[in-house]
């Protein structure tokens, strides 16, 4: 965030819609699909006066990853309502949730108290809290 006196600059993230999807195009599992719009822009006593680098995101519920939409007419149908299908060639990966935690690797385990997939080298579970033999 920029701000000087009465203007500034920031960045905002909104999420727009659910998409329910009865078969991800990403790893063919039932899931919904949160729309996400990130946008730059210019306020005037905190009236946004005008927008840039507006951004598309798909964030799926079954896979757990975040996508960049490139095609930006399928991203403003999604916004207006529309239940267009989405394939890859209109997506690009920008965050995969595993890799932060280490589930990829060998080095995962399951925590005994919730049963939720965690990394090995954890001493306590992220989700529930409970220490990890």
């Amino acid at each position: 965030m920029f701000f000087i006196g009465i203007f500034g600059i920031e960045e905002k993230a909104k999420a727009i819609r659910q998409i329910e999807v009865s078969m991800c195009p990403f790893c063919t599992k039932r899931g919904t699909h949160t729309l996400f719009k990130v946008y730059s822009y210019f306020h005037f006593f905190f009236i946004p006066i005008f927008r840039w680098n507006v951004r598309y995101f798909l964030q799926t519920s079954c896979c757990n990853r975040v996508y960049l939409i490139t095609n930006a007419q399928l991203a403003r149908d999604l916004e207006r309502g529309e239940n267009i299908p989405i394939t890859l060639a209109d997506v690009e990966l920008f965050r995969r949730f595993e890799q932060d935690f280490g589930y990829e690797d060998g080095r995962s385990d399951f925590c005994p108290n919730c049963q939720r997939r965690v990394s090995k080298t954890f001493l306590y579970c992220p989700y529930c809290g409970s220490k990890l033999e």
